[in-house]
């Protein structure tokens, strides 16, 4: 099940989802008792390395961690776990991979949680919730630490399920008495794992502002200011009489990729040409380069009959200004109405 939580201001702040979500990585039915925690032994110490096509391309916020386990006696308990987790350009373990991560291009290198106690009551994933979130961009592969500090052990362990692969994706060390140290025994076998995760989607465009007025030469002049453009292909401005029914009236090409305010300016001159109309509708959509469109809300516009007139505008100290005037301006209209505008410097 998915949570999605949306979290966005018109106008005001950036559009974004913030999305609530679940993935597994791998589905094998082989057993391993040395992963992901051996229980025969005091101490262990085993590493996973993941691919970024187990992941995806998008950054997550990963807050808890999952593995498949089997045959455990009822209530098994494990005490002190510590999950690590960290970016790597590996897609393999070395052959003199060691304990303090010696060997391994790794960074970003985060403990999710500590002083862990986990009971294992039934065969089936079991979850490790992380007190400490991990960061994953989205483009490196993923490394996952799991430190066993038990210090003891008892009879009553079982296995994780996964699959082996043809490169060597895991790796382990275990020892009594004192927690291990120096190179270990790297394995090509990968456990089956989930992840619970926040993702932040960025939609393409975070729009500053979308207007319009009525001129005196009865046309409708729309402004829109972006703040920022992520492959934004083109912009369609709509029309329509009802604010039911739209008809697709200009497009105007977008930036691309800006992390700058932009202005744009359309006049529509066909105003005349609709009849006994007192208010007009526009709204604004955007097109990828993917061929996504995102739509933003409607506005109107008040024809008044003409009435309406442009007066000046001034800064916010209140003096009048000219059209070369930058930054945030305010319009004085007749009829009482003022509009804040932003010119780019």
């Amino acid at each position: 099940m998915k949570l999605i939580i949306a979290l966005g201001l018109f106008f005001s702040t950036p559009f974004f989802t913030l999305t609530q979500d679940f993935s597994y990585i791998n589905s094998g039915t082989d057993g391993e008792n040395h992963h992901p925690f051996y229980g025969l032994y005091d101490f262990s110490h085993n590493m996973y390395i993941f691919d970024q096509s187990d992941l995806g391309d998008q950054g997550k916020e990963i807050f808890e961690l999952t593995f498949e386990l089997s045959s455990y006696a009822q209530d098994y308990v494990y005490h002190d776990l510590t999950i690590k987790m960290a970016h790597t350009n590996d897609i393999e373990f070395k052959s003199n991979s060691r304990v303090d991560l010696t060997n391994i291009n790794y960074s970003e290198l985060t403990t999710c949680v500590s002083n862990y106690d986990l009971e294992i009551d039934s065969d089936g994933y079991i979850t490790i919730p992380f007190t400490t979130s991990f960061n994953y961009n989205g483009s490196s592969n993923l490394l996952i630490i799991v430190e066993n500090h038990d210090g003891d052990w008892t009879m009553g362990f079982g296995a994780a399920k996964g699959e082996y692969t043809s490169d060597y994706k895991s790796w382990y060390k275990y020892t009594d008495y004192n927690y291990p140290t120096g190179i270990g025994t790297r394995q090509r076998y990968s456990p089956n794992i989930g992840l619970g995760y926040f993702s932040f989607n960025p939609l393409p465009i975070e729009l500053f502002s979308f207007s319009g007025f009525y001129t005196s030469t009865n046309n409708i002049e729309l402004t829109w200011t972006t703040a920022s453009e992520q492959n934004n292909s083109y912009f369609t401005i709509w029309r329509s009489i009802n604010g039911i029914g739209w008809e697709a009236i200009h497009q105007e090409t977008g930036a691309g990729n800006s992390f700058n305010n932009r202005n744009y300016k359309f006049t529509d001159t066909q105003i005349s040409s609709i009849n006994n109309a007192e208010t007009i509708y526009y709204k604004l959509s955007q097109t990828d380069y993917d061929g996504n469109t995102e739509a933003f809300e409607p506005i109107a516009i008040e024809l008044r009959n003409g009435l309406r007139s442009y007066i000046k505008t001034v800064n916010f100290q209140g003096e009048t200004v000219g059209d070369e005037a930058k930054g945030f301006l305010i319009e004085i209209w007749s009829d009482g109405q003022n509009i804040k505008r932003y010119r780019e410097k």
